[in-house]
C-alpha cells in the first residue's frame, strides 16, 4: 500500500529519507535524465536544489519533473511530482525550484 503525502507535510516526511534525492527530467530525445542533489524543502512543499546545465535546460523545456528519495528504514520510498522553474540561464550549478503538486510514500517492492 502507498500513502499520499500533502505538500505541506513533505519536508517532515522527506527528513526520514535523508537530505538528498534524485531529480528526474526529460531530455530533448525523450529519455529520462537523473541527477542526485541535496534538497531543501519549505513548509509549503516547495523544493529547492542546485542542478547542472543539462537538467536545468531540460526543466526549462519540459518543466514537469519527478523527485525521488531512496527508501527509508521502513522500505518506503518517497516520490513527488512537480513543476520546475530555474533561476537564470542553465549553467553548472543552476538553482531550481520545484512546486510539488502530488507526493506519495511508495510501498517496498515485493521480494
Amino acid at each position: 500500500m502507498s500513502f499520499a503525502v500533502e505538500p505541506q507535510d513533505l519536508a517532515s516526511v522527506a527528513a526520514g529519507h535523508g537530505p538528498t534525492a534524485f531529480v528526474l527530467t526529460v531530455g530533448d530525445d525523450g529519455r529520462t535524465r537523473i541527477v542526485h542533489v541535496k534538497v531543501d524543502i519549505d513548509d509549503q512543499g516547495v523544493i529547492r536544489a542546485l542542478v547542472g546545465r543539462g537538467a536545468a535546460a531540460n526543466a526549462v523545456a519540459r518543466p514537469d519533473v519527478v523527485v525521488l528519495w531512496a527508501p527509508a528504514a521502513d522500505g518506503f520510498s518517497l516520490i513527488a511530482d512537480g513543476v520546475a522553474a530555474i533561476d537564470g540561464e542553465p549553467r553548472g550549478d543552476t538553482p531550481i525550484t520545484i512546486e510539488v503538486f502530488s507526493a506519495v510514500r511508495h510501498r517496498p517492492a515485493p521480494v
